[in-house]
């Protein structure tokens, strides 16, 4: 069909072949125009089509009673949100504007199903414009006005977490709320109240914006309540947005008063109604810093009565605490911390120093009441007198708050270049805290004395309903008498020590009455005044004549042991000697961990000849902060009885009993190294070079 033939005029008339070709050709052409003709009026008539109808979507939107439209949009706005929605009142919209107005009376959000209270807000009246200019051209939205009259607003967390502001069950974004540009905010005679049961807030307040407030403030925020039943108040103030710049920043302040503890806040939103981006100056004091868990859901530490400033920014979830300085008690504390509150178990992390450690500050960190010179601060500062009243026990048995510790993660570091401590000669400081999943771990943990060192780690797990706790210290190149004072010092020499024990227990008296594991403490060598040592082996005559004559003459330690295993929070001795060239003391007794019980008994046996020797041991008994010693004179009655019936035949008999022919022998210093060694003590090849007296080398 598409090669037609054609005829010439001189060749005579057309075949019948030509003339069907020929026919068949006009026939197309008369199709191709009837369906250009046909394609023309369809699409006219589809043009025509359309604008009628986007015509008649016009008049009807201009003329449209939108009341009748409440039902569809507040159902269109339930399923979007997953929330009952209802406009109660009338629905009023301006389109044809290029900032087109919506009017909404009597606007309410449901609460979910698990909560009683039926509303999370409600509204008189929600007026806004939107301009539409600068988003048709792929700009921002930008609102000229938004206006609540009588909101009235729910906030809900209940103890298991559940937040009544988490939209279709979705978890909202940590990233903080944005929200178009606001010209002219208008908020007349706001609510808000806030319920939170995981951090025990309860919270009553007012709202208002009004342009032209006093001191160009034009945003406030007033109200107070309860926050872990203690007086809650807060005051926020922003300034007027009339005439708003995104690109400048937003200045507001913040006075909140929450029990004991103060926070003032001065800073700006860096880009106006854009709440991820914040800078800011804070200052925060109160009695104890664990205090901030209720208004920052982070796990701080137990402290003494403290005072600290430092510079927040935000971005995003990101929060960063730079240039921090104050005090916690008697210890300065500087350093930077972040947050990373992306996930959903926020992230801390960062470094801070100190330049002086007051030792005392470190007792509420483990659960200790603040020093009797830091009670009156704390009171002062708002805290309670049963939160500063004096232990009833050696070691504190306040409860570890478990549950924070699950909330967070943590990898911090602390150093101190000097540590103040009015019983130990300690130097530095430093530890590594990670919190990871409910793991807390210390390692390093490091004190570092004039003469030695103690350095380990311990292990806190709290995954389970009672946490677990593992702990392994060592003492290294400890020097005995930088703990004693005289000149010369009665006890010198070197110690080494080692601790590895697992308890379970919410508090530290608890987790040592259930500890299990072993110590060992070793003294390879030394020296000691020779008085005492005469003494501790109850050698009256010598010992109380080199005491009278004042005479500090010392002797040989050779070497001591004192070996412990531990079940139940109690510690049996395995072996305690203590060796000197005079004396060999062996010793057997048990002390319970948690502090309220020791009783331990050492007996002498003199290596040299000696008269008025009791063959009675001394005993230790009590408790470890004010134990009794005393001397087991029941043990030396058959001596006395002896020496009674001596008395028949002489008086000097008297004596006999008391004499003791001094055959005690050395003890094997290598066996009591070995001992050591065996159960983990830090002995270095340098200690076991000083294990055995030049004599005997």
């Amino acid at each position: 069909m598409d090669r037609i033939v054609t005829q010439d005029p001189r060749e005579g008339p057309p075949s019948p072949i030509q003339e069907h070709y020929q026919r068949a050709r006009e026939r197309l052409r008369a199709a191709r125009s009837i369906h250009r003709r046909t394609a023309g009026e369809g699409f006219r008539w589809a043009v025509t089509i359309i604008l009628a109808l986007i015509a008649a979507i016009l008049i009807t939107l201009y003329f449209l009673n939108w009341n009748s439209m409440r039902g569809p949009i507040a159902r269109y706005v339930s399923y979007r949100i997953g929330r009952p929605v209802k406009i109660a009142g009338d629905l009023k919209v301006r389109l044809f504007s290029f900032t087109p107005r919506v009017s909404v009376d009597g606007l309410t959000i449901g609460n979910p199903p698990w909560l009683k209270s039926p509303q999370m807000a409600d509204a008189q009246n929600l007026t806004f414009k939107i301009r539409l200019l600068p988003y048709l051209f792929g700009g921002q939205v930008y609102m000229p006005l938004v206006k609540v009259d009588h909101p009235q607003i729910l906030i809900w967390r209940d103890a298991d977490g559940r937040t009544n502001w988490d939209f279709n069950g979705e978890k909202g974004s940590n990233d903080g709320m944005k929200i178009p540009p606001i010209q002219h905010f208008i908020i007349n005679d706001g609510h808000l109240e806030i319920h939170d049961l995981r951090r025990k807030l309860s919270f009553i307040g007012t709202v208002s914006s009004q342009e032209g407030g006093k001191g160009g403030a034009a945003f406030a925020l007033n109200g107070d309540g309860l926050l872990n039943n203690r007086k809650f108040t807060a005051v926020v103030h922003g300034g007027p947005l009339i005439n708003v710049d995104t690109t400048k920043p937003y200045n507001f302040s913040a006075d909140i008063h929450a029990g004991p503890t103060h926070v003032v806040t001065q800073g700006s939103i860096t880009h106006p109604f854009d709440l991820g981006g914040i800078e800011a100056t804070m200052d925060v004091a109160g009695p104890n810093l664990s205090q901030l868990y209720y208004l920052t859901g982070l796990a701080f530490p137990g402290t003494p009565p403290y005072h600290l400033s430092g510079h927040l920014s935000r971005n995003n979830a990101i929060y960063k605490i730079t240039s921090i300085n104050g005090i916690l008690g008697d210890t300065d504390l500087h350093g930077d911390l972040t947050v990373d509150a992306s996930s959903k178990i926020p992230y801390l992390s960062g470094a801070m120093t100190s330049k002086v450690l007051n030792f005392d500050d470190l007792g509420p960190l483990v659960g200790a009441p603040p020093s009797a010179k830091d009670r009156a601060k704390a009171l002062a500062a708002g805290a309670t007198q049963a939160e500063v009243a004096p232990m009833k026990h050696l070691l504190p048995d306040t409860p570890l708050k478990v549950d924070r510790l699950r909330q967070m993660n943590a990898d911090v570091t602390y150093s101190a270049d000097t540590v103040k401590s009015r019983d130990f000669p300690l130097r530095r400081a430093l530890t590594h805290v990670v919190l990871k999943d409910g793991v807390l771990t210390l390692n390093p943990m490091l004190f570092v004395f004039a003469q030695g060192r103690l350095a380990g780690s311990a292990s806190i797990d709290v995954r389970n309903s009672v946490p677990a706790t593992d702990i392994d210290a060592r003492l290294t190149d400890i020097r005995l008498e930088q703990f004693v004072s005289g000149n010369p010092p009665p006890l010198e020499g070197l110690l080494v020590a080692r601790a590895k024990l697992h308890g379970t227990g919410n508090s530290i008296q608890k987790t040592a009455n259930t500890a299990s594991g072993k110590f060992t403490t070793i003294i390879p060598s030394g020296k000691i005044r020779a008085a005492f040592a005469e003494l501790a082996g109850i050698n009256v005559l010598n010992g109380l004549g080199l005491l009278l004559s004042n005479d500090k003459s010392d002797t040989a330690v050779r070497c001591a042991v004192a070996h412990f295993d531990v079940s139940k929070g109690t510690m049996t001795a395995q072996r305690l000697v203590f060796d000197t060239d005079p004396v060999l003391i062996t010793g057997k007794g048990t002390v319970a961990l948690d502090g309220e019980d020791m009783n331990l008994e050492f007996q002498g046996h003199p290596k040299k000849f000696r008269i008025l020797h009791l063959n009675a041991p001394i005993t230790i008994k009590g408790p470890i902060n004010s134990p009794q010693i005393g001397v087991d004179a029941g043990k030396a009655l058959p001596q006395g009885g002896i020496a009674a019936a001596l008395a028949f035949l002489s008086p000097l008999a008297v004596i006999i009993p008391f004499v003791d022919p001094g055959l005690a022998k050395d003890a094997n210093c290598a066996a009591v190294v070995a001992v050591g060694k065996e159960n983990g003590a830090p002995i270095t090849s340098k200690v076991r070079a000083q294990t055995t007296p030049a004599k005997l080398k």
